[in-house]
């Protein structure tokens, strides 16, 4: 008897996702793989922790790794983003990759060997290598946007006022964080014990410089929503990259805001404790799932492609047209 008709279709269905699969993997660039490999390690080292957790430290995964995806995207939209986007890049790497590969190191150890994480010198020594990372991903925002730039076909018109109000503002919000992180620093200061906790990171200098720091963000992420809005307000192509990528950084630049202006008011006591423990549970959701939203808008544009470069761009024929948002 002739086999029914349906039966090969199994296992024909299954070759074709097979198929499909490795295509889809044979067109990931090479260049593309450690950052997703960084990202498989940031799953495997958090997950266990996430595993005992509830639902918002999924999405503290989710956005973690997408976040540490940000690069790949790009060499994937770009296959020669080392050298004719290596600003991007770099500022993608600088904002991303780095405080995430530390979080792998610092999550890994915890998990691989608990046992250490009583030698208070290895604890030190992580908190510093965070700070250190957390401020130097400050930058990464602002190199994207420079990047994206040079990528332009028109300028971004910066309004003196707006600027000037974005600096004062900023400044006086580093100075008032400083104070902030100076009164912990001291209450702290002479600190011994096993406790860990968050206590070896308030007996470290660092952590004053980290957190008077921390407003910066406001400049840098905003930065790249200005300009972004500027480049579709011009109708830059490609259109869909630059609506997603403003999108994206408009999101993360509004929660920037919150989550400063959110802490900065309770190290200085203007909320009560009860206050603060009443709206910190909705915000904390609002910021994790802006978060994972913000950088999911960011990865699908640059996934998309970056926008042509411009063979006028800096030459004596380029036609530059001034976009003007003031």
């Amino acid at each position: 008897m002739d086999e029914p008709a349906y039966e090969p279709a199994g296992p024909r269905g299954l070759s074709r996702v097979q198929d499909w699969v490795a295509d889809r993997l044979e067109r990931i660039p090479p260049e593309a793989w450690p950052f997703i490999v960084l990202a498989v390690f940031a799953v495997a080292a958090n997950g266990p922790a996430v595993l005992s957790g509830g639902s918002l430290d999924l999405l503290l995964l989710a956005s973690l790794t997408v976040g540490a995806l940000l690069p790949a995207a790009i060499v994937i939209g770009c296959r020669d983003a080392w050298r004719s986007a290596r600003l991007v890049l770099v500022g993608a790497v600088v904002w991303t990759s780095i405080p995430v590969a530390v979080d792998v190191i610092s999550s890994g150890q915890r998990l691989l060997s608990p046992e250490t994480w009583t030698d208070t010198s290895i604890v030190s020594g992580l908190e510093t290598a965070r700070e250190l990372a957390g401020m130097l991903s400050l930058a990464g925002p602002a190199l994207l946007a420079l990047g994206l730039m040079q990528r332009r076909r028109t300028e971004t018109t910066w309004p003196r006022a707006l600027v000037a109000l974005a600096l004062i503002g900023t400044a006086a919000l580093c100075v008032y964080a400083a104070r902030s992180a100076i009164d912990q620093y001291e209450n702290f200061q002479g600190f011994s014990g096993t406790g860990l906790g968050g206590a070896f990171a308030f007996s470290d200098p660092l952590f004053v410089v980290g957190v008077a720091l921390d407003p910066v963000r406001i400049l840098t992420v905003g930065a790249l929503a200005w300009s972004t809005l500027s480049a579709v307000r011009a109708s830059e192509e490609p259109h869909r990259f630059w609506w997603l990528v403003f999108a994206g950084s408009a999101v993360l630049f509004g929660l920037t805001i919150l989550s400063i202006t959110l802490g900065l008011a309770e190290a200085s006591g203007a909320l009560a404790p009860d206050t603060y423990m009443a709206v910190f549970g909705p915000i904390s959701w609002v910021e994790v799932l802006g978060g994972l939203a913000g950088m999911a808008l960011l990865l699908v544009g640059f996934g998309l492609g970056l926008p042509a470069a411009d063979p006028l761009a800096g030459g004596e024929e380029a036609v530059v047209s001034v976009v003007r948002l003031s």
